[in-house]
């Protein structure tokens, strides 16, 4: 099992931010409007020197708060900042995963966010910002289109990064949705990783999606490593 640092590293290199500076035993990512992922403090340091450099990049004053991390996540909430979005990070073997892909929804995997690809994502919310975020990804990675009787259905994005798979975006059109499609989207995805040398299959959720989270355990996927934000906001 990869260590929580590997999980991160492989979580940073499939979804990256657009620039992202060292300082002060800090880990700064200017996000573009990309989503909280790529756009918050992680480390350690100065706190006040963070903020500056947050503010001077127009950003929320946002930190993500690891496991191992509660001196700095009482500091934070001493300064005035509330818990955001509690997520869990769960893992799976990647090959057990893919065994139970169901071939009659059919996916196809593409380099490139194919428009109707964008459409699902708009459908769900995910605009052209979080796609710039796909696009920027150096690693190993490929755009999902799900179909359910010979008609797109989902969408999704996959990476591959130190033998870890990581599946973002997941997104089922409303009227197709209780058919399956985000299981079968996540073992397909699973598969790709497989064939991309991948032992490892993972994927982030909030602890308050509880569909999602229901889906991957039943998966068999377990968590692995959990993280909140921090956000101090006038």
């Amino acid at each position: 099992m990869p260590t929580e640092d590997q999980l991160f590293a492989a979580v940073d290199a499939s979804w990256p931010a657009h620039r992202t500076q060292e300082l002060g035993g800090w880990t700064l990512r200017e996000g573009r409007g990309g989503g909280q992922r790529v756009s918050a403090a992680s480390g350690e340091g100065d706190i006040a020197q963070a903020e500056a450099a947050m503010e001077a990049m127009g950003q929320d004053k946002l930190f993500m708060i690891r496991g191992d991390q509660s001196d700095l996540d009482q500091e934070l909430a001493a300064r005035g900042y509330v818990i955001k979005d509690p997520v869990d990070l769960l893992v799976g073997s990647a090959r057990d995963i893919a065994q139970g892909y169901d071939p009659k929804k059919q996916a196809i995997f593409t380099g490139l966010p194919m428009a109707i690809l964008t459409e699902i994502w708009a459908a769900g919310g995910i605009g052209p910002e979080r796609i710039n975020v796909m696009e920027r990804a150096s690693c190993a990675k490929s755009y999902v289109l799900g179909r359910l009787n010979a008609r797109a259905a989902a969408a999704a994005f996959v990476g591959n990064h130190d033998g870890v798979t990581m599946a973002h975006a997941v997104e089922v059109l409303a009227p197709v949705r209780r058919n399956g499609m985000a299981e079968s989207m996540m073992r397909a995805a699973a598969g790709w990783g497989v064939e991309n040398g991948a032992e490892v299959f993972a994927v982030l959720a909030t602890q308050a999606n509880t569909g999602a989270q229901s889906l991957y355990r039943k998966m068999g996927m377990e968590t692995a490593t959990q993280y909140h934000y921090r956000i101090n906001t006038p």
